[in-house]
């Protein structure tokens, strides 16, 4: 059934649905709760897709708790680097503005595969060349990934 319900929403990214669309297609998915589906809906993300869908998708591979969420999350940095640059950047900004999540993301990366630590870092130093205001939450990360 999650399955399913992934491919359909696969399919309205595809045919370039809107946000309404996009929802419509995200509702079977969200009301499983199912942690399964974080990966898959990062993946989704994509720079030039409507904003607003990329954000409901966002919201809810974020409904699970922040051990599973950055689980999955540190599991997919590689591919979303690639394929969402922009993406990249506000998952990982999303992760740093939250205590708990910061702290768990710090905790995972440590046992993490290169690619994700690599992928990680590379995030937070384009992240504190744009702002480094961010250089404080970003410290403890960049250790983590070495």
């Amino acid at each position: 059934m999650l399955d399913d319900d992934l491919t359909r929403l696969r399919e309205t990214l595809a045919k370039g649905g809107d946000a309404a669309a996009i929802n419509m297609a995200l509702a079977p998915v969200a009301a499983a709760r199912d942690p399964r589906s974080i990966k898959p809906l990062l993946l989704m993300l994509r720079d030039d897709q409507d904003d607003h869908g990329m954000w409901s998708i966002l919201h809810v591979a974020e409904a699970h708790n922040d051990q599973t969420y950055v689980k999955a999350y540190v599991d997919t940095l590689p591919d979303i680097v690639g394929t969402a640059p922009g993406w990249s950047s506000v998952l990982m900004m999303r992760v740093l503005n939250s205590d708990t999540a910061q702290h768990e993301l710090v905790e995972q990366l440590r046992d993490a595969p290169q690619a994700s630590r690599v992928a990680a870092a590379s995030i937070c130093e384009d992240i504190n060349e744009a702002d480094m205001r961010f250089m404080a939450k970003t410290t403890a990360v960049l250790v983590a990934c070495k």
